[in-house]
């Protein structure tokens, strides 16, 4: 047996991802490829565990239409903003996403240390489609096209000024 199903979390090492396959608009993700659900051999889960840097957003506001997220915040802290409510999250802190509106969400790590998590879903490769309500765009995973009202546009189009969307006592200075 080769054991690719056990991952430590302590000895994880991360990569950087670029998840614009059209252009680079700046925002990169990282995380640890051994613990991301497809090299595992997971196909009816998606996670992985991801960090924030300082000053850094974990991904642009969106919420999902078929899939449920789970987050678990495994080192530091970071700001959460959910449904467009606001609150801190720390090492422990468990947040659940449903897949609704009231489900949007999007972390900043508004701290000087790295922010660390694991993140769990449902997959649902098949029907995903998700919603990002700051730029009015939709995404079908199916196509893996991103579309804005009729016409497909690029992923991160509207996200290049994600702290016009934040309290500015949130932010870094």
């Amino acid at each position: 047996m080769d054991w690719k199903c056990v991952v430590n979390l302590e000895n994880l090492e991360f990569e950087t991802r670029e998840f614009n396959t059209r252009e680079t608009r700046g925002l990169k993700y990282e995380i640890a490829p051994t613990a991301c659900a497809e090299s595992i051999g997971a196909k009816k889960l998606g996670f992985n565990v991801g960090t924030i840097k300082p000053g850094e957003f974990s991904c642009p506001y969106h919420f999902h239409y078929s899939e449920e997220e789970l987050f678990i915040i495994l080192e530091g802290k970071a700001m959460l903003r959910m449904n467009d409510n606001y609150r801190e999250v720390k090492k422990g802190d468990m947040v659940f996403c449903s897949a609704t509106p009231e489900g949007a969400h999007q972390f900043y790590n508004h701290t000087n240390e790295v922010c660390k998590y694991f993140a769990l879903s449902n997959k649902n490769d098949e029907f995903e489609v998700a919603e990002y309500p700051d730029s009015k765009k939709i995404m079908v995973r199916k196509v893996k096209k991103v579309f804005e009202t009729k016409s497909e546009v690029d992923y991160y189009k509207g996200e290049e000024n994600l702290a016009a969307f934040w309290p500015k006592e949130f932010l870094r200075k």
